[in-house]
C-alpha cells in the first residue's frame, strides 16, 4: 500500500472541513445564545404573581405602605410592544405592583388595581382565538393575564379602539369589561379615586 493510498482524498478533505465549519457555526451560535439570554435574578421574589414583576426585599426601616388603607391604582396599557421577556412591559408592571404590596404585607382585599387597554394596547384584550387568527401565534401575555385575573385585578378594553380594529365585544378575553371609551372609562376611575400608575422607565 502506497503512501497516496493511505493519504485522503479531496472530497474526505472536503467533507471533514465542512464538518468542523459547521460544528464551530453551532458553538458559536450556542455561545451567542446563551451570552444574549437574560438570567433571571435570584434576589427577585414573586410573592403574588409569578415569574413577571419580580421584587428586591429592602431593609426593615424602609418607608412601606400602608397595611390598613385601600390603594385605587390603574395602569394605561396602550401599547402591545413586548419587553420583559416577551411580555407586555405595562402588564409586568401590573405584577410588580402586586407582588409589591404583596411583599409590604398589605392585604389583597386592600389593592384595588384596574388595566385599561386602548390603542395597540387592545391586541392584549383579544381572545386567544382572536388574537391567534391576527397574528398566527398565542398571545404571549395569556399566562400573565391569566394570573392578573386570578389575583382579581379588574380588566377594562376601549370599545372605541376595539372597533376600530374591526373588532367587537365577543372578540375579548372572558372576564374584561368593554367600556364606551377609554377617555370616558379613565375620567370614571378618576372620580372614584383610582390614581394613575405612571410608566417605569426604559
Amino acid at each position: 500500500m502506497s503512501d497516496d493510498d493511505l493519504a485522503p482524498s479531496p472530497i474526505r478533505r472536503m467533507l471533514a472541513w465542512s464538518g468542523l465549519a459547521l460544528l464551530l457555526v453551532a458553538c458559536a451560535a450556542t455561545l451567542a445564545f446563551t451570552v444574549s439570554r437574560p438570567h433571571p435574578d435570584p434576589r427577585l421574589a414573586y410573592p403574588r404573581i409569578h415569574g413577571a414583576g419580580g421584587v428586591l426585599p429592602v431593609g426593615p426601616n424602609a418607608l412601606m405602605p400602608s397595611t390598613t388603607a385601600e390603594h385605587r391604582l390603574y395602569i394605561d396599557v396602550d401599547s402591545d410592544r413586548p419587553t420583559h421577556g416577551g411580555v407586555n412591559r405595562r402588564l409586568h408592571t401590573a405584577a410588580k405592583l402586586l407582588n409589591l404590596y404583596a411583599l409590604a404585607g398589605v392585604p389583597e382585599d386592600k389593592v384595588h388595581l384596574v388595566v385599561l387597554f386602548y390603542g395597540r394596547g387592545v391586541d392584549l384584550a383579544l381572545s386567544d382565538a382572536a388574537y391567534r387568527r391576527k397574528f398566527g401565534h398565542p398571545n404571549p401575555n395569556a399566562n400573565l393575564i391569566s394570573q392578573l385575573h386570578r389575583a382579581h385585578v379588574d380588566m377594562v378594553v376601549c370599545g372605541q379602539a376595539l372597533g376600530h380594529q374591526n373588532f367587537m365585544a365577543a372578540n375579548i378575553r372572558p372576564g374584561m369589561t368593554l367600556a364606551l371609551s377609554a377617555l370616558t372609562a379613565r375620567e370614571e376611575l378618576q372620580a372614584a379615586g383610582y390614581g394613575e400608575v405612571p410608566k417605569e422607565p426604559e
